[in-house]
């Protein structure tokens, strides 16, 4: 049953991130989706804080997610022994070992399989993390079209939606937050230490 809930979570994840790209309707309907929910908060205090509010909701959904799907002792244990086999391997590979290289071989299949299941631990959260958060990116970018002034330090006004580099302002003061916040929630919830 585990694996059931696992997997339609994976899919739900990949078609929701593959339909953003393919159609500007579900794009829309994603965040149309959380309008009743975001939208009075909008209206009250403002974009500048309303994403700030909702990079932090993201740090903390996604700490969590990260905390409950991930065997943090056990992803240090594979790494550890992926590196040591990697740096092995390029040994005997230099020093044109055969007889080492031959004994890696033999070890070869198991620290795939070993590579593999580290693929997985560190993929999962992020297919559970984007069912949520690319809802609430759909409607941030619904909310920056409606053309919100904000005034930022060294900038004055500028709006939201204005690119800056390859992303529109809103973008980099999520980003800005949600790492702030993200960090003191990963400490908080002792996630990866």
């Amino acid at each position: 049953m585990k694996n059931v809930a696992r997997n339609f979570l994976r899919a739900l994840g990949i078609t929701i991130f593959i339909g953003i790209f393919i159609s500007h309707d579900f794009r829309t309907s994603l965040g149309n989706l959380l309008a009743p929910v975001f939208d009075p908060v909008y209206s009250d205090i403002g974009v500048l804080y309303t994403v700030m509010i909702l990079s932090v909701i993201t740090a903390g959904y996604s700490t969590l997610i990260q905390k409950l799907t991930v065997d943090h002792k056990k992803l240090k244990e594979i790494q550890k022994r992926v590196m040591e086999f990697q740096k092995e391997y390029n040994d005997a590979v230099k020093k044109n070992n055969k007889e080492k290289l031959k004994r890696l071989e033999s070890e070869r299949e198991e620290v795939m399989k070993l590579q593999s299941q580290l693929m997985s631990m560190q993929f999962d959260p992020m297919f559970y993390t984007v069912i949520v958060t690319i809802p609430i990116f759909m409607w941030m970018y619904k909310i920056s079209t409606l053309n919100p002034v904000v005034t930022v330090p060294f900038a004055g006004e500028i709006h939201v939606g204005q690119f800056y580099l390859i992303f529109p302002w809103w973008v980099w003061w999520y980003m800005f937050n949600s790492i702030a916040f993200g960090q003191i929630v990963r400490k908080v919830l002792k996630v990866g230490i």
